[in-house]
């Protein structure tokens, strides 16, 4: 840190990284188990507090407010205290090293966490980089770095073992593509999966001189393969995000013989030897169809943390032929990585897919294959059998027959089942599937 970015502080930047991140880690421990930990985590997070709190102290005059806010200062009374063995106190853990004269009390679980957070605050007013760096690894992709990319100032993300494994795949000896996955930490809702996608890939897109179409944020399977046609192959990079892979429609483990798997299994295949990158998400890892995880190169998994993301690189076990994952990261670990938030910051990529998933939600159908499907054009009535044109137009007169309501958002939407229940019909699963497409377009708002 310069002295331009604020004042500086007596420890040397290697420690304080150090420190922080190994607080952070120990901080994670304990926050993924609902605020229990055992004896060994609950010493390894005091012990760093402390390591923290004699970093900063000589600096609180500076922080004072959020100091006092922390009670930062009573870590040195809280923190390790020696108590008589015979008091021992219920709920702490304990470690006697003269049993019969005194143990070791440490500060609630809850008080050290407290004092994590105070810690951050007072970092930031400092205008330190709280992203540990040093022989831990971890980084940080920017808004800034997105933009900034395709004129080479790449900021920190660019050294970070994931992104620089990934250039490697495209301008290295290999000169292909990387297939991409997102997932979650216990397949949790909210945490960014599409953000860091759509993140991740502007940041590829703009080093590599793509330019990022909406079309190239997709949830449907099928409309995925219809783009890859589209993309200019090895020439150029090109980029593409299949958002919600599984949930909309494609890509279910339990749909593996599905006509779509294959075809997307098969495009795989191809996109690995081309220049493509796509990023995929999904709620988790393991519900993605094995052909498409098996043909994966890389998992970013999104922490109950939102805003960070670990690295891993996929591979296959030599001896059973099964998929792996390995942490990329100094030594075995999987390097932590910060995302903007595309939301907040209003990113119109961002926003276009997040439109075409309020869609589908809204449509009722859950599947993207048929909701973002072929134009009416491309709709053909079949050779024989009923019009399913004319019986569209019946559908769109009398809606309100074939409405039904989702139960989860109270969204109205036209039911394919409904309409191939009409018996005078007489409607295969296919025709009523056409025939609710052109319905859609006919009536509008239902």
């Amino acid at each position: 840190m310069s002295s331009e970015q604020g004042p500086r502080l007596q420890s040397p930047a290697r420690l304080i990284d150090e420190t922080w991140f190994s607080m952070e880690q120990a901080r994670r421990e304990v926050v993924e188990n609902d605020g229990i930990c055992d004896e060994q985590t609950h010493a390894w997070l005091e012990r760093e507090v402390q390591e923290m709190y004699h970093h900063l102290r000589p600096k609180a005059r500076l922080v004072e407010e959020t100091w006092v806010q922390y009670q930062l200062d009573e870590i040195p009374n809280l923190c390790a205290r020696k108590v008589p063995a015979r008091e021992s106190a219920d709920g702490h853990f304990g470690q006697s090293d003269n049993q019969d004269d005194y143990r070791i009390e440490r500060a609630p679980v809850d008080t050290l966490l407290t004092w994590v957070n105070g810690f951050r605050d007072c970092l930031e007013q400092l205008q330190w980089d709280l992203t540990a760096r040093v022989n831990t690894g971890g980084g940080r992709l920017t808004a800034e770095d997105i933009h900034e990319a395709q004129f080479g100032s790449l900021g920190e993300f660019k050294n970070t073992a994931f992104a620089q494994s990934v250039i490697k795949d495209i301008e290295g000896k290999r000169e292909g593509g990387a297939i991409i996955i997102v997932d979650a930490e216990d397949a949790r809702t909210g945490v960014g999966k599409t953000s860091a996608a759509v993140a991740f890939a502007k940041y590829f897109s703009n080093l590599f001189g793509y330019e990022l179409q909406e079309e190239d944020l997709q949830l449907s399977g099928q409309n995925l393969l219809k783009r890859y046609e589209e993309q200019p192959g090895e020439e150029q990079v090109s980029v593409a995000v299949w958002d919600e892979a599984v949930g909309a429609g494609s890509g279910d483990a339990r749909r593996a013989m599905a006509s779509e798997n294959v075809d997307l299994s098969q495009a795989w295949t191809v996109m690995r030897q081309e220049r493509n990158v796509t990023f995929v998400t999904l709620p988790d890892w393991g519900e993605l169809d094995p052909r498409l995880r098996n043909l994966s190169d890389y998992r970013l998994w999104c922490r109950r943390d939102i805003g960070e993301v670990n690295a891993y690189e996929v591979g296959t076990n030599f001896q059973s032929g099964g998929t792996v994952t390995r942490g990329l990261g100094p030594g075995d670990g999987a390097e932590p990585i910060a995302f903007p938030d595309m939301k907040s910051i209003e990113d119109p990529h961002y926003l276009a897919l997040k439109e075409k998933k309020d869609e589908l939600i809204a449509s009722g159908t859950f599947d993207a294959d048929s909701l973002h499907g072929e134009d009416e054009a491309d709709v053909e009535p079949e050779d024989t059998g009923p019009d399913v044109h004319a019986i569209s137009d019946d559908v769109a007169e009398n809606v309100d027959r074939y409405v039904s309501i989702n139960p989860t958002n109270d969204q109205r939407y036209i039911d394919q089942d409904l309409i191939e229940a009409e018996s005078s019909w007489d409607l295969t699963q296919k025709q009523a599937k056409q025939v609710r497409k052109l319905a859609i377009k006919k009536a509008g708002e239902i």
